[in-house]
């Protein structure tokens, strides 16, 4: 009776080490790594699609210096010019930079090519000021969240999104009306030549301009650029069938906003759900009203020297990690205004200005795509390979990450000055490394 008692509570603690996952407890950078690739851009949201090529944003550049398969030449502020296939001047006329452009990535992360993806609709910087975070490919369809300006740059807080979405790879784009349906395109105005693009109504803004937060003088609204949980190719390792969403709480971006849509009812609106709180057991609680929102996590609103995070801080880039069987989310805030003071008020939270200094950087992981959220690693300071580097916008690769999730890939941004002092130059473009998550 004894050997059979000993014999069992040997078979338990075998089980309980099978069962045991491992935690992760901080990350190493793996600088030796480092690769930047292509033209000008930053901010980088990628999905993994359903014929294993990543799709991914690129904001205020060209990251193929190309224009209807024409090569261009960047001649500063934003534009460049037409080149001909001797590489003198092609003609007169300039070309802007894209606020906002979807390319494709093909390969793996350190043997990869980049495609153009040509009916993408066009969005012109200078003209529609249509920024682009949140993709995610779902059962075949893309869903590209954009975001609007408050003028024609770079401002905020954003105003609210437009929803677009693809059901060829890519091929034909359409916005989603609040009732899911896509909105028909004439032929112009499919090809991104027609003004009518830059509409904003209710009926073609999925989020515009509600249940707004007002800090000072300036109001701010809720889910105004979000981005989607990615979870494994073409979303098929959700367990649940549902979509999640993140968004920094416009006027306090410290504060996580959280909402969920089953994923055959992405485009309707009124199927979404917002995040309130943690009830029993962790569990999530969530409201059809926008109004009874909660914050699902409140990241630092200053550094340990009291300098405040501004509004273009905090969106969080969440994957699913098989090897794991964690979600991995990594985020970064970015020092607000001008001043260097870096205070509370609307002139520094809400200045357009956010790289007097490089950003900060976290990772938390989490069990469940809702939370909550473990933090194992964060500094305030951020930097890759040089200390003049101005670090912001971290992603993380929904598919380069190795068989036992331990090796991952974060992407990230960088609005390092040239010698002559004119930011974003010096590595303004797609950075990335490989790094490990140590855990215990």
């Amino acid at each position: 009776m004894k050997t059979l008692f000993v014999i069992i509570l040997v078979i338990v603690s075998i089980l309980g080490c099978a069962q045991k996952k491992e935690v992760p407890i901080g990350v190493t950078f793996q600088y030796e790594t480092i690769f930047r690739e292509g033209g000008r851009g930053d901010n980088w949201c990628l999905t993994w699609a359903a014929y294993n090529s990543q799709l991914t944003n690129m904001c205020d550049g060209n990251w193929l210096g190309l224009y209807h398969g024409e090569p261009l030449e960047f001649i500063g502020r934003g534009m460049y010019r037409h080149l001909n296939e001797s590489g003198a001047d092609g003609g007169d006329s300039l070309v802007p930079e894209f606020h906002n452009r979807v390319y494709r990535i093909i390969g793996n992360h350190d043997d990869f090519v980049i495609e153009d993806i040509p009916d993408y609709p066009e969005f012109p910087s200078r003209i529609w000021s249509w920024f682009g975070y949140g993709i995610i490919s779902v059962d075949g369809n893309i869903y590209s969240a954009l975001s609007k300006t408050r003028r024609h740059h770079f401002s905020g807080p954003f105003r609210g999104i437009k929803l677009l979405k693809s059901s060829d790879d890519g091929k034909a784009w359409g916005p989603v009306n609040r009732d899911g349906e896509v909105l028909s395109m004439d032929p112009a105005r499919a090809r991104g030549k027609a003004r009518e693009w830059d509409e904003v109504t209710p009926g073609e803004m999925f989020f515009f301009e509600e249940e707004g937060i007002t800090r000072e003088e300036i109001t701010a609204w809720p889910f105004g650029w979000v981005d989607f949980v990615q979870e494994g190719r073409d979303h098929s390792a959700s367990e649940d069938n549902y979509v999640y969403i993140y968004s920094p709480e416009g006027a306090y971006a410290h504060k996580l906003l959280l909402a969920r849509v089953p994923k055959n009812e992405l485009g309707k609106r009124d199927s979404w759900e917002y995040f309130v709180s943690y009830g029993k057991n962790n569990q999530p609680e969530w409201s059809s009203d926008l109004s009874q929102r909660g914050y699902v996590y409140e990241f630092p609103e200053t550094n340990d020297a009291g300098d405040y995070f501004g509004w273009y801080s905090w969106l969080p880039s969440v994957v699913w990690n098989e090897g794991l069987g964690l979600y991995i989310m990594v985020n970064g805030g970015t020092y607000g205004g001008r001043s260097g003071d870096f205070s509370a008020s609307d002139n520094d939270y809400f200045n357009t200005w956010m790289h007097n200094q490089t950003g900060s950087l976290g990772f938390w992981y989490s069990e469940k795509p809702y939370g909550p959220w473990h933090n194992f690693f964060y500094t305030e300071y951020w930097v890759a390979d040089h200390p003049d580097e101005l670090t912001y916008q971290p992603k993380l690769s929904p598919k380069w990450i190795s068989e036992d999730g331990k090796e991952m890939v974060l992407v990230w941004s960088d609005a390092m000055r040239d010698e002559e002092g004119r930011s974003h130059t010096v590595n303004y473009t797609w950075n990335q490394m490989l790094i490990t998550i140590e855990t215990e």
